[in-house]
């Protein structure tokens, strides 16, 4: 019982971390590379903005955005020296916590680990999401947000505690804030 178990573990760790490699290699291979697009340059504009003054914080607000995008991509401004890597670099990690949603959400919904992969491996090789993971765009983080709202949602639903109610309003206050 116990080395089926430590099996099961080694083999979903091995995929994860074949998963985790291959998800970045297909996200960041010629990143910059890409032409830009129109609402690329104006996000990465406003979070230089935002960066050089303090009073700018809120500049997604003038044109009815919310803020959370422009906050992460001007710490990422302070990382990457490409405006536009590090632009896009905001979406690819929330991608990423896309990926690790879809299986925890598909693991929950139908208690199969190769459901939960298979979930997994049809978002990480969906020519969709494979484009808008590389683009400096809210929709991204709002997928993430989503993903583990409706996971937190479920649980909650299955098991009331007052954790996962803090996670999903934490969650949903998030998206709300993309």
């Amino acid at each position: 019982m116990k080395k089926n178990y430590i099996r099961r573990l080694v083999l979903i760790g091995a995929v994860a971390g074949f998963f985790t490699a291959f998800y970045f290699t297909l996200r960041l291979t010629n990143l910059a590379n890409l032409p830009i697009f129109t609402d690329e340059a104006i996000y990465i504009r406003w979070a230089q903005i935002a960066k050089q003054d303090a009073s700018w914080r809120f500049i997604a607000l003038t044109d009815g955005k919310q803020p959370l995008f422009v906050w992460a991509a001007m710490m990422t401004l302070r990382l990457i020296a490409d405006p536009l890597a590090a632009g896009r670099m905001v979406s690819v990690i929330p991608g990423f916590g896309s990926l690790v949603g879809i299986f925890f959400l598909g693991r929950e919904l139908f208690k199969s680990d190769r459901i939960a992969l298979f979930s997994s491996l049809m978002y990480l090789l969906s020519p969709f999401t494979l484009m808008y993971d590389r683009m400096a765009l809210m929709d991204a983080m709002v997928t993430m947000f989503i993903i583990w709202s409706l996971f937190f949602e479920i649980k909650l639903v299955k098991n009331p505690r007052l954790d996962m109610a803090f996670l999903l309003g934490m969650s949903i206050g998030a998206a709300i804030l993309t």
